[in-house]
């Protein structure tokens, strides 16, 4: 499995950082206005938001490349939590696109979420 990249300075994102969590649930409501709730995952999974500003050439074109040898949103990979320290295995990217600025001269920003999946 593929391992996210750390940029030159060893870190994974720049702060402030956003991490969420949560846990996917079904609702099924009946003619009587009653509802019944289920949990649709085993457990808790969670989302992080990556922004990093202020990347270099060699940088930018590294998460390039990685996104696109994910084959954007479709293979897994394992995410170094910037929390926790704890490597994250089967984690995707929530989007099939990859943005990036390019804001001068060996300057390039991004951000995008990265998603915890049951694997």
């Amino acid at each position: 499995m593929a391992t996210f990249p750390v940029m030159s300075t060893g870190a994974v994102v720049q702060y402030p950082a956003l991490i969420s969590s949560g846990q996917g649930a079904q609702v099924i409501r009946f003619l009587d206005a009653s509802d019944q709730r289920y949990l649709t995952q085993p457990r808790v999974l969670r989302q992080w938001q990556i922004r990093l500003d202020l990347l270099n050439e060699n940088e930018i074109q590294q998460l390039e490349d990685f996104f696109i040898a994910q084959s954007g949103d479709y293979s897994p990979f394992s995410f170094p939590d910037p929390f926790s320290g704890t490597a994250v295995p089967n984690c995707v990217f929530a989007a099939p696109g990859f943005l990036s600025e390019y804001v001068g001269v060996d300057v390039s920003s991004t951000s995008f979420w990265v998603i915890e999946t049951n694997g």
